[in-house]
């Protein structure tokens, strides 16, 4: 023959830049997709796709590099938050900084308020200061290698097996944040003292259920967003409510919706311009109850810095609504609003962990590609 041997690269072994077909996986990755949505792109664009096998080999190791990455960052995002802590001075008497953490869980397909039956699940605790996230983790109800042999009657082949959850999937939120709570201190040698949640009274519990910190109870701060949704979202109700009062208070209700969350939140402002303390709570407390009557045209507990001359001039609604009843139904919709005085006074949210949240969805598809029968959902949250 001719006696001539020459080796091609299909990369340039000298280049310190992502192999192509590395760069390829993991392009696709990051926009939610998968092998046939990368094998079609390609295909489109007249270059040889990927095989199914070399797709996996490289989706594996893009999804185990990003683990790592994932857990190092935790941890760095949790070392700033003790500094940040400590220099604020919230440390316990056992020396332990205490930190404010906000959090929330997500799931793997949208449930409507209704169906609560995804096979995944994940929740994150964010460091409230730093807005970066301090633990992460995820629960599988389902593993698709396991459930194949287990439909033949056959012990599954050597794999990693995703399946770590056999509760139900309303469950999966509360046990990793009560996890995550209970190895704080483990894990970074921090207490979470304060918590920022949603309202979800499940997790709370379960967090004082396990009492993670022995000679410290956990405090729980509302989101001042759902605080405020809720609050009009009950309102709302009471309006469509015929057997609620007559129709032209009921209108008169809906059109006051808004004013009656703007004069909550207007006093609230004020309050917050100095230095919140114990009679900042009760002081708000005060203005909240007072809220519908102010919005109704009573005006008699008004304060003047909060009421102008002009309203003083409104038409009287409240006895009206007194006698109707409709006014105590606002008024229970009110006092719940009112006894949350100090989470509004702290002026917290949950919008640090909700965008957490909003990437892991971009990754999986927007909940709408069933990705959970392996763990996508795993390496999704790692990524975000």
């Amino acid at each position: 023959m001719c006696h001539f041997q020459e080796t091609l690269w299909a990369e340039d072994p000298e280049c310190k830049k992502m192999p192509v077909n590395t760069a390829a996986v993991s392009g696709i990755m990051k926009i939610g997709g998968g092998f046939a949505n990368l094998e079609e792109f390609l295909s489109t664009l007249d270059i040889p796709p990927l095989s199914s096998n070399t797709y996996q080999k490289e989706h594996d190791n893009i999804a185990t590099a990003w683990e790592k990455v994932a857990e190092n960052e935790m941890y760095c995002a949790a070392m700033e938050e003790k500094h940040l802590a400590v220099q604020a001075g919230e440390v316990g008497g056992d020396g332990i900084p205490m930190l404010t953490v906000v959090v929330d869980g997500c799931w793997a397909k949208r449930s409507y308020r209704t169906n609560y039956s995804s096979l995944s699940g994940a929740a994150a605790i964010v460091g409230f200061r730093t807005k970066k996230v301090l633990y992460m983790a995820v629960r599988n109800r389902y593993c698709m290698v396991c459930s194949r042999a287990a439909a033949v009657n056959k012990l599954p082949g050597k794999h990693c097996c995703s399946k770590n959850w056999h509760g139900s999937s309303s469950s999966m939120e509360a046990n990793i944040i009560q996890e995550g709570f209970q190895n704080s201190v483990a894990m970074y040698g921090v207490k979470y003292a304060k918590v920022i949640g949603d309202g979800d009274s499940n997790v709370y519990k379960t967090i004082l259920d396990s009492r993670p910190y022995d000679e410290l109870q956990v405090e729980k701060l509302e989101c001042q967003n759902h605080l405020f949704r809720n609050f009009c979202l009950k309102l709302k109700d009471i309006v469509r409510d015929s057997k609620a009062g007559p129709i032209t208070l009921r209108k008169c209700l809906g059109k006051n919706n808004l004013r009656l969350r703007k004069s909550v939140i207007s006093a609230t402002a004020q309050l917050t311009k100095n230095e919140v303390n114990f009679d900042c709570c009760s002081i708000l407390q005060k203005h909240i109850l007072n809220a519908p009557y102010h919005v109704f045209g009573d005006h008699q507990n008004c304060v003047d810095s909060v009421c102008s001359i002009q309203r003083k001039n409104d038409t009287n609604w409240i006895p009206d609504l007194l006698q109707s009843g409709l006014l105590y139904r606002i008024m229970n919709v009110v006092n719940n609003l009112a006894d949350n005085s100090k989470s509004l006074l702290f002026s917290a949210n949950n919008n640090c962990v909700e965008q957490f949240h909003s990437i892991v969805a971009k990754f999986i598809g927007g909940k709408r590609v069933n990705f959970w029968l392996s763990r996508p959902m795993q390496w999704s949250c790692n990524f975000t």
